[in-house]
């Protein structure tokens, strides 16, 4: 069961998570976040690009670490998309930004709040995922944003994944340009992939 190819992995893990109950996302959101605190290198950094909870797909609630970093006074990036274009803008995030629901339920600034920011000043990046696996690659919503975005990071961005789920053993069909990460995070473990950067 650990050897599936993407599109049956895709298909299980969003099965898998759409059968957790709201009280059980936020109960492993917050422990989650938890691991990430354990990191103090992590919190030394400037910008910080995350993406935006969809609620109807029962992703990790990244409010929370949201949050946390502007109590430190850290600046907030999160992907506006392009939809025809398959890409992503980087855009500011703060207490007073107002958000609407996009396609996909995806959240985003509203156009009078929308302030572009350089991709070259981000420093972490957290990456959207189902799964990911032993060697740090992940199983994403299969569009492909952010396998374009990345390239256009600096090359030392630390890229994070968050997860539900313990990592598979082997994600199979990977290919050369896939975009792996460097830290994976679940619940109860922290994985790394990738020390040599970090």
């Amino acid at each position: 069961m650990s050897r599936m190819n993407k599109k049956k992995l895709r298909k299980k893990y969003l099965h898998m998570r759409k059968s957790i109950s709201r009280k059980e996302i936020i109960k492993m959101s917050y422990e989650i976040f938890f691991q990430l605190k354990k990191m103090f290198f992590l919190w030394k950094k400037n910008y910080y690009h995350i993406f935006l909870p969809i609620r109807k797909h029962k992703e990790i609630d990244t409010f929370i670490i949201i949050n946390f970093l502007l109590r430190i006074g850290k600046y907030v990036t999160v992907p506006c998309s392009n939809f025809n274009k398959l890409s992503i803008e980087n855009c500011l995030f703060h207490e007073n930004t107002i958000l609407t629901k996009r396609k996909y339920g995806i959240l985003e600034p509203i156009p009078r709040h929308k302030f572009i920011v350089s991709i070259s000043l981000i420093e972490v990046i957290f990456i959207p995922l189902l799964i990911f696996d032993f060697k740090g690659y992940r199983i994403g919503y299969g569009k492909g944003f952010y396998d374009r975005f990345i390239p256009l990071c600096k090359k030392n961005i630390i890229k994070i994944g968050l997860s539900f789920f313990y990592p598979i053993k082997k994600i199979q069909n990977i290919h050369k340009n896939d975009l792996s990460i460097d830290i994976g995070i679940t619940p109860n473990h922290i994985f790394f992939f990738n020390k040599k950067k970090l």
